[in-house]
C-alpha cells in the first residue's frame, strides 16, 4: 500500500544524502516533495501541515545543520516524525482485563471487515496463550451470522449468538463463554453503508451494559479520507481505543493510515495484511515507519518465521547445508516454508531497500516461476531429487514433459542448485560449517 509513498519520500531524501552541509533551503526542497507525496497518498491535509512544520523546525536547527552527516539527522527526524504520527505511544496487541472475561468490542461500517477480523484477533489471542470466543451480534446484515460461524468452526474457535436484543445476546454470550472457560470475548457488531444514529444507539446501549475493556475500530485502509471521518465519528459517539487497519496489503494510497491517529486521537493497534486467519499483526509505530522509508522490517520478518517456521524441519536442512550439500528435496521445504510466512511480495517489502527489489524478485511473474520450479521439482524422482547429479539428458526430457514445461527450463534450474550449492560452500568455507559463516545463526536456529 505505501510503495508509491515509500519511492517518493525516498527519493526526496536522497537528494540531500551527497551533501557535506545542508542549507535551509535544501531542506526546504526536500520537504516540498515529502508534502507532495504525502498528499497524493491521500493523507488529510492538515495532517501534512503540521507533520512537514514540525520537521522542519527541527531540521534547521542548529543540531542538524552542524552535524557530520546532516542528510542522516534529516532522515531520523523524519522517522521519528512519522512514528508520532502513526501512535508510539499505543500498547502492543491487545490489553486483557485481569478478571477474564477480557471482552473486546469491534465496531465500524458494514464492508470494512469486522467479521473476517473478529476471528483473526481470537487466532492473535490464541497464540498469545488465551482461550477466545466469538459472538455474531450483526443480525441484520444477510449471512453475516452464518459467515462468523463458519470461520469460527474452521478455525476452532468458540462461536456464540442468540436472539433478541443485542445487549441481551452478549450479556448471556459472555456468561456463557465463562463457563465454557474462554477468557477472551470478542463482539462482532453491527455495522450501516454510513454512520447513523440508530447504529450509533445500538452500540452506545450494548457498551454501557458490558464491562468492555478494549473498544477497537475497524477501518478499511482502501477507504481513503471517509476513514478518517468515520474514526471521529465512532469516537465521538462511543469512545475507542485503538484501531484496527484492514486491507494494507491492497494497491490503496494508504493515507488513512497517516490520518487516523490524528483524527481520532487513538493508535492504530492491529493491521489486517492479507485475507487468511493469520494474516494480522500487531501494529508497530516505528516498523511501520521504516517500511515507509525504504529501511525494511527485520525484526517483523523474525517474528513471522518464527511463528511458521518449523524448527525441526529447519535443523534437518542446516545439517544438509552443514554438509555443503543441497538437494532438491531441501529446495522444496525451502519454498513451503516460505510460502507459510505469507506471499512472495510481503516478505520482500519487509527487507531494506525493498522498492529496488521488488520489481526484481515479485510480481505475477516471480510467482510464475516459483511455480513453474515446483512443478519441475515435482516431477523428478525421489532418487533425482535426493541426487541430482544422477539428472542425464532422457531424464531432463522426460521431467519437463512432466511439468509441462521445456528441457531449457529444467536446466535452468538445475544450475540454479549448483549455484546455491556453490555459494553455500563458500560461506561455509567448504569443511561442513569449520572456519566459514554459521549457517545455524545466519538460519536463525540459535541466537548471535
Amino acid at each position: 500500500m505505501f510503495e508509491t509513498l515509500t519511492e517518493r519520500i525516498s527519493a526526496a531524501l536522497r537528494k540531500m544524502s551527497g551533501r557535506g552541509v545542508l542549507k535551509p533551503e535544501d531542506v526546504e526542497t526536500a520537504l516540498r516533495e515529502v508534502r507532495l507525496a504525502l498528499l497524493e497518498a491521500d493523507v488529510n491535509f492538515r495532517v501534512v501541515k503540521d507533520f512537514s512544520e514540525r520537521v522542519k523546525e527541527r531540521a534547521v536547527g542548529s543540531e542538524v545543520l552542524s552535524s557530520l552527516s546532516p542528510a542522516q539527522q534529516v532522515v531520523k527526524i523524519v522517522h521519528e516524525e512519522i512514528v508520532a504520527l502513526l501512535g508510539a505511544d499505543g500498547p502492543p496487541g491487545l490489553r486483557y482485563s485481569p478478571t477474564p472475561p477480557t471482552v473486546v468490542m469491534l465496531v465500524g461500517l458494514q464492508g470494512s471487515g469486522k467479521t473476517t477480523t473478529c476471528v483473526k484477533l481470537a487466532l492473535l489471542a490464541r497464540r498469545e496463550g488465551h482461550r477466545p470466543a466469538v459472538v455474531a451480534l450483526d443480525l441484520r446484515r444477510p449471512a453475516a451470522v452464518d459467515q462468523l460461524r463458519m470461520l469460527a468452526e474452521r478455525e476452532s474457535v468458540l462461536f456464540l449468538t442468540g436472539e433478541g436484543a443485542v445487549e441481551e445476546i452478549a450479556g448471556r454470550a459472555v456468561a456463557d463463554a465463562r463457563r465454557a472457560g474462554a477468557d477472551v470475548v470478542i463482539l462482532d457488531t453491527a455495522g450501516r453503508l454510513q454512520v447513523d444514529q440508530e447504529l450509533m444507539a445500538e452500540l452506545v446501549r450494548l457498551k454501557a451494559a458490558l464491562t468492555v475493556a478494549e473498544t477497537l475500530l475497524v477501518a478499511d485502509a482502501m477507504t481513503g479520507q471517509e476513514a478518517v471521518n468515520v474514526g471521529a465519528a465512532f469516537d465521538r459517539e462511543i469512545g475507542i481505543d485503538g484501531i484496527v487497519l484492514t486491507k494494507l496489503d491492497g494497491d490503496a494510497r494508504g493515507g488513512a493510515a497517516l490520518s487516523l491517529r490524528v483524527a481520532t486521537g487513538r493508535p492504530v493497534r492491529f493491521a489486517g495484511v492479507g485475507e487468511k486467519p493469520g494474516d494480522l499483526e500487531v501494529f508497530h509505530a516505528d516498523r511501520m515507519a521504516s517500511r515507509i522509508l525504504g529501511m525494511g522490517d527485520m525484526l517483523t520478518l523474525i517474528e513471522r518465521a518464527q511463528e511458521n517456521i518449523d524448527l525441526e524441519t529447519a535443523a534437518k536442512l542446516e545439517k544438509n547445508v552443514r554438509a555443503g550439500r543441497i538437494t532438491f528435496d531441501d529446495l522444496l521445504l525451502q519454498m513451503k516454508q516460505l510460502r507459510s510466512m505469507g506471499s512472495l511480495e510481503s516478505v520482500v517489502g519487509m527487507l531494506p531497500g525493498a522498492a529496488q527489489l521488488k520489481n526484481q524478485v515479485t510480481g505475477p511473474q516471480a510467482e510464475r516461476e516459483v511455480r513453474r520450479m515446483e512443478a519441475i521439482i515435482l516431477s523428478m524422482s525421489r532418487l533425482e531429487r535426493a541426487h541430482p547429479e544422477k539428472i542425464d539428458g532422457s531424464r531432463r526430457r522426460r521431467i519437463a514433459r512432466g511439468s509441462g514445461t521445456e528441457v531449457a527450463d529444467v536446466n535452468k534450474v538445475l544450475k540454479s542448485r549448483e549455484q546455491m550449492e556453490g555459494l553455500i560452500k563458500q560461506l561455509t568455507g567448504g569443511r561442513s560449517g569449520r572456519g566459514g559463516m554459521d549457517i545455524g545463526r545466519l538460519m536463525g536456529m540459535r541466537p548471535r
